[in-house]
C-alpha cells in the first residue's frame, strides 16, 4: 500500500484551488470565456479540471507548507491575477466598443438607449454587430488557446501568490491610454462622415425652414452607417488584431515576472 502523508494531501489540495482560483479569475473577465450563455458552473469546472491536470507540475517546485504564505491571502492574490488578466483582454476589446458606440449614437440606431439608460437595453445594433464579430475573429485568431497556454506557462515561472511586478499602476494606465487612443483614431472617420452631415443639415436648415430635417436626417443617417460598416470589414481583422497587441504583451511581460516593456 502507497503510503501518502497528511501534509502532502494537505498542500496537493491547497495547490489545486490556489490554481483553479487564478484560472477561475481569468475565465470571468476574459470575453473569450464570459459568456452570458456561458453558466458559471461550466468555467467552474473547466478551471478545476485544468488546475488538476497542472498540479503535478506547480507542486513539484513549491516550498514547504510551513513556509508558504496564508491560504486567504494566496487565494486574493491568485484571483486578482487571473482577474487582471481576462480584464486586460477585455480593455483592449473596448477599442471595439468605442468605435461601435460611436457611430451608434452618430447615425440614430442606439437612439432609444440614449434617452433612456437602462442597464438591460443593449448598446445598439452596430455595436451587438460588431462585438460579435470581433469575438468570432478572435476565436478564429485563437485568442482563447493563447491565453490558455501563457496561463499554464505562468504556473512555471509565477509563484503562487505572486503579484507580478510588469503589472504597475504606470503600465495599467498606459494599457488603457493605448486602448482609448486606438478605440479615438477608429472612430474618427465616422465622426468626420457625421460632422460634415450634420454642418449640411443645419446650412439647409438655414435655407429652407420649412423642410422637416429631422425626419429626412434619420433616413440619410443609417444608410451611411451601413456604407461606413462596408468600408470597415475588409481590414477589421487587423484592427482586432492590433487591439489585442499591447494586452497580450502586458500578460507576457507579467506572467514572465519581467519589467513593463
Amino acid at each position: 500500500m502507497l503510503p501518502i502523508s497528511p501534509d502532502w494531501m494537505t498542500q496537493a489540495v491547497t495547490v489545486w484551488m490556489l490554481i483553479s482560483v487564478r484560472l477561475l479569475g481569468c475565465f470571468m473577465a476574459m470575453p473569450l470565456f464570459a459568456f452570458r450563455s456561458a453558466p458559471m458552473r461550466l468555467r467552474v469546472l473547466l478551471a478545476l479540471v485544468i488546475a488538476f491536470a497542472l498540479v503535478p507540475m506547480v507542486q513539484s517546485d513549491l516550498p514547504a507548507l510551513e513556509n508558504m504564505a496564508p491560504g486567504y491571502a494566496m487565494v486574493f492574490v491568485e484571483f486578482a491575477v487571473g482577474l487582471s488578466s481576462g480584464w486586460m483582454v477585455r480593455v483592449g476589446l473596448s477599442a471595439v466598443d468605442m468605435l461601435a458606440d460611436i457611430l451608434s449614437q452618430q447615425s440614430g440606431l442606439s437612439f432609444a438607449a440614449t434617452l433612456q439608460q437602462d442597464t438591460n437595453l443593449a448598446s445598439g445594433l452596430v455595436g451587438e454587430f460588431l462585438g460579435l464579430l470581433a469575438i468570432a475573429l478572435a476565436f478564429t485568431m485563437n485568442v482563447h488557446l493563447v491565453m490558455l497556454e501563457l496561463l499554464v506557462s505562468s504556473f512555471k515561472v509565477l509563484p503562487l501568490g505572486t503579484w507580478p511586478s510588469a503589472w504597475s499602476w504606470p503600465a495599467i494606465l498606459s494599457l488603457v491610454q493605448d486602448a482609448f487612443v486606438l478605440g479615438l483614431v477608429l472612430a474618427l472617420p465616422a465622426i468626420v462622415i457625421y460632422f460634415l452631415f450634420n454642418m449640411t443639415q443645419a446650412i439647409l436648415a438655414r435655407v429652407s425652414p420649412q423642410m422637416n430635417l429631422f425626419s429626412v436626417g434619420f433616413a440619410i443617417m443609417i444608410p451611411v452607417a451601413f456604407v461606413v460598416i462596408v468600408l470597415l470589414l475588409p481590414s477589421f481583422a487587423e484592427l482586432v488584431e492590433t487591439a489585442f497587441e499591447a494586452p497580450f504583451d502586458l500578460i507576457r511581460a507579467g506572467f514572465a515576472n519581467k519589467p513593463a516593456p
